[in-house]
């Protein structure tokens, strides 16, 4: 299986030094379903295009990413939330089955945090989805149960939600044993959901799925359950509750024994030369290079997940609790925030990628001592099983077609050589049929996306507008480039010609240099700024932390 390289990896050979303590594989937001034993759960490519990840072939993803894990002879994993798509039962069987092979073949332990779509809500749902592919290409809904908190961690117990015999330590906010004390039998008596229930501020009790656990000699894991799912109405008699997508803004206000308990974790934690790895399935730091104040001036406060960034004050509380490196998903871009605190200290959140769509990706991370990581992020460009459903693609785009209805995905995704490049294409047409529709200006949407590069400089320059440019690249063009450096930072690079890139720089110049003031060299000033911002992140790819000096190098 041919596999993307490493990031740098030739700088990181040269200076890197002896192998590493301990390893370990991040694989988010898989969000598969069980498209192999149920093939009437298979969505459609026109659902697919129009969301922030792919429904069927991450199933195949998810196998590749263990395969090369194992191949580097990788035993423990974290998968930090949304494992499954919702959390459906059926889905969440099958990720159970897939984990306890790897763990019965390989050796691997797995340890898995609840995201914003395993559970959905707390106590379960029914759900309702559309889009399921027929085998003529014609579509049809299914209803599907969901699971909630004790369905998904009774199902996923090995996997860290619950003390297993050959843990070293094991513990949540709620036990109550000393380290010293510590025996399986006392986890397991202190490990039932009654033991981990906790009071909202209006007295509604939920379940906090946050463990520590210490799998091998010298390395604590400390998974955080930063998912709060807020009450809503009283429907039909039913307690109904809002999903938990803004992650650790509400954990301040709504789970007060988390930050102590971290708190005194980090405390042990050096007490006892731990090193200690933190993660959970929300960011703890802003992830979007610091262009969110741009984004939120120039397109408001809705776009690019800005509701999603923590808050300054979460993130200094987490920092001055002691956490120092904190891995998460939820945002399936590839990103490291750094949040320097008011002790002078840094915080290092590191975002996994999805391996559901652009660029399809997970890291490693290796802990050498307490202080010191270096982190590899793997491209999972070539997937075996990939391009199964491309027949059933063809029909549904034949059905659309010949019904008269003109398909909004590409049909050169059936082409594509490798699994990244599918994603690649997904990404294109979710950027076309979603992000410009739903995030961009009006003039930016029906003006700016269908000039070529020559025009968008001439126009900057106050010159004329030829009607044939001759550049290779048009406004469109500029927009999904601006997307991908978003989502892939600079592992967007594999699908940006350097001479398009020159050319990008050119324009940026001649919009901040122009005399005119429009809105159109408003706008484009304001994508210039916001685009070289995710152009100058921090080392996101292979690259080290150093926790003694406070520093990031590397790619």
């Amino acid at each position: 299986m041919k596999i993307g390289s490493f990031i740098g990896a030739l700088f990181f050979l040269c200076t890197s030094g002896a192998y590493a303590q301990h390893r370990i594989a991040f694989i988010s937001d898989a969000h598969i379903q069980n498209i192999v034993d149920h093939p009437e759960l298979v969505r459609s490519m026109e659902v697919q295009v129009q969301s922030t990840r792919l429904f069927n072939e991450n199933y195949y993803a998810l196998i590749a990413a263990l395969e090369d894990a194992a191949r580097r002879e990788i035993t423990l994993v974290v998968l930090p939330g949304d494992l499954t798509d919702n959390g459906q039962f059926v889905n969440q069987e099958k990720i159970k089955e897939i984990l306890n092979h790897y763990r019965e073949r390989y050796g691997m332990k797995f340890f898995v945090t609840t995201g914003n779509h395993d559970p959905v809500r707390p106590f379960g749902m029914q759900n309702e989805e559309r889009n399921f592919l027929r085998s003529d290409g014609s579509r049809t809904t299914q209803e599907n149960r969901c699971a909630g908190y004790a369905d998904e961690m009774q199902c996923y117990a090995a996997f860290g939600f619950y003390p297993q015999p050959e843990y070293l330590y094991w513990e949540t906010p709620f036990t109550s044993y000393p380290y010293e004390a510590y025996t399986y039998q006392e986890a397991l008596n202190e490990s039932g959901l009654d033991k981990r229930q906790y009071m909202l501020c209006d007295s509604l009790e939920a379940i906090d799925a946050s463990y520590l656990v210490e799998p091998v000699e010298g390395l604590w894991l400390l998974a955080i359950d930063g998912g709060v799912y807020l009450p809503g109405e009283v429907k039909n008699g039913v307690q109904t509750y809002e999903g938990s997508s803004v992650g650790y803004n509400h954990v301040l206000t709504h789970k007060p024994f988390l930050l102590p308990w971290v708190r005194k974790v980090v405390s042990e934690a050096k007490k006892r030369n731990k090193v200690l790895v933190t993660y959970s399935h929300y960011p703890l730091a802003d992830f979007n290079d610091g262009a969110s104040d741009m984004v939120r001036k120039a397109w408001g406060s809705k776009k690019f997940d800005l509701h999603r960034v923590p808050d300054e004050e979460v993130t200094e509380a987490f920092l001055d609790a002691g956490i120092r490196l904190h891995v998460a998903g939820h945002m399936h871009v590839n990103d490291t925030g750094v949040k320097r605190g008011k002790s002078g200290k840094c915080l290092y959140n590191i975002q996994v990628p999805s391996i559901a769509t652009c660029l399809p990706a997970y890291k490693i991370l290796t802990a050498e001592d307490a202080a010191h990581f270096e982190v590899e992020t793997v491209l999972l460009d070539s997937v075996p099983g990939y391009d199964s459903l491309f027949g059933l693609y063809e029909k549904e785009y034949a059905y659309d077609t010949q019904a008269g209805k003109k398909p909004v995905w590409s049909k050169e995704a059936l082409a594509s050589k490798d699994y990244a490049e599918f994603c690649d294409w997904q990404f294109r047409d979710l950027v076309r049929v979603r992000f410009i529709p739903q995030d961009l200006p009006e003039i930016v949407r029906k003006k700016m996306v269908g000039m070529s590069g020559s025009q968008l400089v001439a126009y900057a320059e106050g010159k004329r507008m030829d009607a044939d440019a001759g550049s290779g690249w048009s406004g469109y063009d500029l927009i999904l480039d601006l997307y991908r450096l978003r989502y892939a930072d600079k592992l967007a690079l594999r699908w940006i010609p350097e001479k398009r890139m020159q050319e990008y720089h050119v324009l940026f110049d001649a919009v901040r240099c122009s005399g005119i003031n429009d809105e159109l060299i408003i706008r484009l000033r304001e994508i210039a700024d916001i685009f070289e911002c995710f152009l100058q992140g921090e080392p996101c790819g292979h690259f080290r932390i150093d926790l003694e000096r406070d520093r990031i190098t590397g790619e």
